[in-house]
C-alpha cells in the first residue's frame, strides 16, 4: 500500500472513529491541507473499499425485517408472515439485508504480523489450570471441545477442535435496541467476539465484529438472517486456505462458534424457544411456571415453594416444592428432539400445542453447529439478569413502588429514608475518582438515567454503607448483603471450583430467604384466591419480587447448578461481553466502561 492510500485510509479511519459528519469532513481539507490532495468523500470510500478485499453482501429481506429471503424463503415473492410483497412493481426489492463476511475479515487478521501476534493469546499464552477459571477457555464446554474430532454432515474429518494454536474461538452476540429514543421501532445487532485476542482488549469497540443490523422491527425468523453467517461458520469448520502474517506461512484457517449470548428475548429467539413468559420459561430446566389464581394476567411464575397453588393442588403429579440444587434438567438431545416434533407438526395449532407443552417453539439453526451445545453455549446475560432487573427491582420494593404491599413483613424504606439515600447517592460524586466510573445522579429521584455500570457501582460500593441501619428488621439488610457478596465472587477474574460450590449453595439460600421474607402470605392467598393479590404474595419469579422476565430457578441455573464444573467460564468475561454489545449498539455516544477496561491502559 502506497502513501497515498494509507492517507486515504488514515482520513477515512479518523471519519469513522470520531463519527465525523460529512458535511464536517468536507471542510477538513482546509484546516489541514494534503499534497497531494485527498480526493472526494465518494472517492474515498470507493477505495477504502477496494482496499479492504471484501464487499458487504446483500440480500433481499421483508420489509418489516420478518425474514430474510435465503436458504428454504430464497425464491418466495412474498414474506411467509406478513404476506407483504418482496418486489415492488419494477421488479427491484422492498428492502435489502446487509450482512458483513466473516471469513475475508478473519484471514486479513491473520495476515497482519501485529493482530496475529495478538490472536496467540488462546494457543500460546493462557494457560489452564485445573480447579481455577480465568477465562472462557477453561470452561467444561471448551475443554470438552478440545480432543474431539470435528464432524459436519456425517462427516468426521481428521482434525480435531482447536488442535491448531491459531483456530479461532468466537461468541456471538445479538440484542435490540430502540432507534433514536421511538418504542415502534427497534433495530436488531448481530456482533461476533474474538476470543482468541487477550480479555483486556478483546471486548473494546474496534476489535467487535459486526455482522449485520435489522430493523425498523423485531424479526419472526432470526435463522434466516443468521443463515449467511452460519454457512461461513460450516466452512470454518472445515477450513479455510489463508497466510500467517506473523510466521510468514500458508496454512489451514479454522473458526468455531462456541457461545451465544444476549438478553433472554433474544437468546430465547435464537433457541427457538418460548421464553420467560411461557409455561416452561428457562431455557436450562423444566420448572413449571404458574399464574395468579383467579387472574386475568397471562404472565408465568416460578416459585420453589407451590405446594399450595391450586394448579398443584388438583395434579397429583406435580411438583409441590423444588430443589434448588437438583431442578429437571434440559438436555440436547432433548431439546433436538422437541424442535423436530414442532417443526414436523402437521397443522399450525398442532404445533403450538406442542411447543406450549415443551417451552419450544422449533429447531434452532444453531443445531446443525456441532461447536454448539445446548444449553451449555447459551450463558444467561449477568448485565440484564442482575443490573438490569434483579437490582432494581429489589429496590421497587424497598420503595414501595412494585405494586405490591409488604404483607406480614416491613421491608419497606420510609420516603425520607430513600430521599436521603439519594441525597447521598449524588453527593459521593464528588469524593469518588472519575476512574471507578461515571458519576451517580439522585437515585430516589433519577434512577431513570441509570446505565447498568451505574446500577452495579451503586450496589457494589454505595448500597452497603447507604443502607446500613436503614431497615426496620437487620434481616433485610444482611439478605442485601449476602446478595453484594455473592456478586463480589461472580465477578472476580479468576475464581476456583470450591467458590462456584459457594456461590451454588449461596444462591439457592439467599432465594429461599427471599421466598421467606417477601412472600410469607402466600399460602394464605393460595387458599383463598382473590381476582387480584392485594398483598405481597405472587409467586416468586426472578431474583427479585415477582420479576416477569427471570425467574429464580433460572438464575439458579444461569450460576451453573447445571454445571458446577462452571460451563463458560467466569461471571466476568460474561458480564463484559454484555457490556460490549451495548457499546456496538450506541455506536460510541458514550462509553460503557467494562470491568476489562481497567486492566489496561488502551494506547
Amino acid at each position: 500500500m502506497n502513501e497515498y492510500d494509507l492517507a486515504i485510509c488514515r482520513a477515512f479511519s479518523y471519519k469513522v472513529q470520531t463519527h465525523t459528519t460529512d458535511e464536517d469532513f468536507l471542510k477538513l481539507p482546509h484546516a489541514f491541507p494534503s499534497n497531494p490532495p485527498l480526493p472526494g468523500l465518494g472517492t474515498i470510500r470507493s477505495r477504502v473499499k477496494f482496499l479492504s478485499g471484501f464487499q458487504p453482501e446483500q440480500y433481499d429481506c421483508c420489509p418489516d425485517a420478518c425474514c430474510c429471503y435465503v436458504g428454504p424463503h430464497a425464491n418466495l415473492t412474498k414474506c411467509p408472515y406478513c404476506q407483504k410483497a418482496r418486489y415492488r412493481p419494477d421488479g427491484k426489492p422492498r428492502k435489502k439485508y446487509t450482512y458483513i463476511p466473516i471469513i475475508p475479515r478473519l484471514i486479513g487478521f491473520a495476515a497482519n504480523p501485529l493482530i496475529a501476534g495478538r490472536m496467540q493469546y488462546r494457543g500460546r499464552v493462557h494457560q489452564h489450570i485445573p480447579g481455577t477459571f480465568t477465562d472462557v477457555f477453561d470452561g467444561s464446554h471448551y475443554r470438552s471441545l478440545r480432543g474431539r474430532h470435528v464432524q459436519l454432515n456425517g462427516t468426521t474429518f481428521p482434525h480435531k477442535y482447536f488442535e491448531d494454536h491459531r483456530d479461532v474461538a468466537l461468541g456471538l452476540s445479538a440484542d435490540g435496541f430502540s432507534t433514536f429514543g421511538s418504542r415502534k421501532q427497534s433495530a436488531w445487532a448481530f456482533i461476533l467476539l474474538n476470543y482468541n485476542l487477550p480479555p483486556d482488549i478483546r471486548f473494546h469497540v474496534e476489535n467487535i465484529l459486526a455482522l449485520g443490523v435489522i430493523g425498523p422491527k423485531k424479526p419472526v425468523d432470526f435463522d434466516s438472517f443468521l443463515w449467511p453467517a452460519i454457512q461461513e461458520l460450516f466452512r470454518l469448520l472445515v477450513g479455510v486456505r489463508a497466510f500467517d502474517g506473523s510466521a510468514s506461512v500458508v496454512f489451514c484457517l479454522r473458526a468455531f462458534l462456541i457461545l451465544i449470548f444476549g438478553d433472554i428475548p433474544a437468546v430465547s429467539a435464537l433457541m427457538q424457544m418460548k421464553g420467560h413468559s411461557g409455561v416452561l420459561p428457562c431455557r436450562m430446566c423444566k420448572i413449571v411456571g404458574l399464574r395468579i389464581p383467579n387472574s386475568r394476567a397471562s404472565h408465568h411464575y416460578v416459585p420453589l415453594e407451590r405446594s399450595r397453588h391450586p394448579d398443584t393442588r388438583m395434579n397429583p403429579n406435580a411438583v409441590g416444592v423444588y430443589d434448588p440444587h437438583d431442578l429437571p434438567m434440559r438436555t440436547q438431545t432433548e431439546l433436538r428432539s422437541q424442535g423436530e416434533e414442532v417443526q414436523m407438526a402437521l397443522t399450525i395449532d398442532g404445533a403450538e400445542d406442542i411447543g406450549k407443552a415443551y417451552g419450544v417453539k422449533g429447531l434452532s439453526i444453531f443445531h446443525y453447529l456441532p461447536s454448539i451445545s445446548f444449553p451449555l453455549s447459551f450463558p444467561y446475560n449477568f448485565m440484564h439478569l442482575i443490573w438490569e432487573n434483579i437490582v432494581q427491582n429489589l429496590i421497587s420494593l424497598w420503595t414501595g413502588s412494585y405494586g405490591l404491599d409488604q404483607g406480614t413483613e416491613s421491608y419497606q424504606l420510609a420516603e425520607t429514608v430513600w430521599d436521603a439515600i439519594g441525597l447521598a447517592t449524588a453527593a459521593s460524586g464528588s469524593h469518588i475518582p472519575s476512574a471507578y466510573g461515571p458519576r451517580l445522579p439522585n437515585i430516589a429521584k433519577n434512577k431513570a438515567y441509570y446505565s447498568a455500570e451505574m446500577w452495579s457501582f451503586w450496589t457494589m460500593y454505595l448500597g452497603p454503607v447507604l443502607l446500613q441501619r436503614r431497615f426496620q428488621r437487620p434481616k433485610y439488610y444482611t439478605h442485601f448483603i449476602r446478595l453484594v457478596y455473592l456478586l463480589n465472587l461472580c465477578l472476580r477474574f479468576e475464581i476456583s471450583t470450591a467458590e462456584i460450590e459457594e456461590i451454588r449453595n449461596g444462591f439457592a439460600l439467599w432465594v429461599q430467604e427471599f421466598e421467606a421474607y417477601v412472600a410469607t402470605a402466600l399460602a394464605r392467598n393460595y387458599s383463598h384466591p382473590q381476582s387480584e393479590f392485594t398483598t405481597n404474595t405472587i409467586p416468586v419469579d426472578s431474583l427479585a419480587v415477582g420479576l416477569q422476565s427471570m425467574p429464580f430457578s433460572t438464575f439458579l441455573i444461569a450460576l451453573r447448578l447445571q454445571d458446577p464444573s462452571g460451563a463458560t467460564g467466569p461471571f466476568q468475561w460474561n458480564a463484559t461481553a454484555a457490556f460490549c454489545i451495548g457499546q456496538f449498539e450506541i455506536a460510541g455516544s458514550h462509553t460503557l466502561r467494562s470491568p476489562a477496561s481497567f486492566l489496561k491502559p488502551r494506547n
